[in-house]
């Protein structure tokens, strides 16, 4: 592989999760349909990215109508090629998922997006992390130098690394593309359940990301950079959930062996 790498906080994301579906993805350039609660985040993050477009223009939020159209829109779009991620006891079935979602839009809408004046709507990032190059999308900052992100998921989070590797990117990005410091980076969750309303779990960083949490961000990228370069492809998601929600689970040797 040439070293004309470029990380992302999502192949980052993938790499750890497991080595193997990074190689699919990213290598042999693979294209599977999302899975079940892959598809619940991409309709409601399109819903919210729309109305957050319309009030950076208005200074008002658009009408809940519009925004239910842009997530079906989305969620239309991907529906036929769904199917039920198994081993995801989270994630409701295809039939069921499109309410789940419809339901984040809404408290989206009517308890989260009111609070938000957008500054900044998908801004686009690239930077380099000490000779390793970075790029990504900065979904959301508002008025308040808020670093901002929707997560929707079928657990309840948890505080840890993976928060702090995607705070940090986020940060980072912000500070290159505008030689400002944020105040802090929040992840906007929303946990839904098979028969609970979702409810909205914010993660916020509590101030600006210090030095000592962008050294571990360096690091862990470099080491994530160093061994797909080395060609070390470890099948490390089946000692996860990864498996479960896989799109290349039926094509994957490891996983054929795990499950005979």
């Amino acid at each position: 592989m040439a070293d004309d790498l470029i990380l992302s906080a999502s192949s980052v994301a993938t790499f750890l999760r497991c080595g193997q579906q990074w190689y699919y993805a990213y290598v042999a350039n693979l294209k599977r349909p999302p899975s079940v609660k892959q598809a619940i985040g991409l309709a409601s993050h399109g819903a919210v990215e729309y109305n957050m477009r319309h009030k950076l223009r208005t200074q008002a939020d658009a009408p809940l109508d519009e925004v239910l159209d842009a997530f079906s829109d989305s969620w239309n779009g991907m529906a036929a090629d769904l199917e039920p991620d198994i081993a995801d006891e989270g994630a409701p079935d295809p039939a069921k998922a499109k309410d789940s979602g419809i339901q984040i839009v809404r408290k989206h809408h009517a308890e989260v997006a009111p609070a938000i004046q957008p500054l900044y709507v998908e801004e686009p990032i690239r930077f380099d992390i000490n000779g390793v190059a970075y790029s990504g999308t900065v979904d959301l900052v508002d008025q308040k130098r808020r670093v901002r992100d929707l997560k929707t998921t079928g657990r309840t989070p948890s505080k840890g690394k993976s928060h702090l590797l995607q705070m940090t990117g986020y940060a980072i990005g912000f500070r290159q593309a505008t030689s400002e410091v944020e105040s802090e980076v929040m992840l906007d969750y929303f946990v839904y359940y098979k028969k609970q309303a979702p409810k909205y779990l914010p993660i916020a960083s509590g101030g600006p990301i210090d030095n000592s949490h962008i050294v571990t961000f360096s690091r862990i990228v470099h080491d994530v950079h160093d061994q797909i370069m080395a060609g070390r492809f470890l099948p490390n998601g089946i000692e996860g959930t990864a498996c479960g929600w896989c799109g290349y689970r039926d094509i994957c040797p490891a996983y054929k062996e795990y499950r005979t």
